[in-house]
């Protein structure tokens, strides 16, 4: 089993509303569509000031080119909407009110190591397992 973050940008996508309104839904993939798989848990990342880990899911369909796009409405930029693979991902927990902050992960010394810190400039990043199981301890 793998272990992900994947990000979303307000500037481009209602992504709190998203996690809310949701309790399963697509999840653009942009890279490690071959080695996303169903069970691989996901940490939900939302970019921009307030950025975080504001929910916890897993994989429960593989990327794949979608017809019709569930979530059309939350995307605001409609541009790249449905031009990538997508996987399924369905929620597990959710923390909006009570999201891990950057600033509180770039102090914590197992999560200062997160991908999205140091590059986030992606959407799709790799999790180690320790990174993964810190999460879970602070979100218990």
């Amino acid at each position: 089993m793998n272990h992900w973050l994947f990000q979303g940008n307000p500037k481009y996508y209602k992504i709190l509303a998203a996690i809310q309104d949701f309790e399963q839904m697509p999840w653009r993939v942009t890279r490690y569509a071959k080695e996303i798989t169903v069970g691989d848990g996901v940490l939900i990342w939302m970019a921009g000031p307030e950025a975080g880990i504001y929910a916890i899911a897993q994989i429960i369909a593989p990327p794949q080119m979608l017809t019709e796009i569930p979530d059309r409405s939350y995307w605001i930029d409609k541009s790249t909407m449905g031009n990538r693979p997508q996987a399924q991902i369905r929620f597990t927990h959710k923390f909006i009110e009570k999201p891990l902050l950057r600033s509180h992960l770039k102090q914590d010394t197992i999560l200062k190591d997160l991908a999205v810190l140091r590059q986030p400039n992606a959407t799709n990043f790799k999790v180690t397992p320790q990174q993964w199981q810190r999460v879970n301890e602070l979100t218990t």
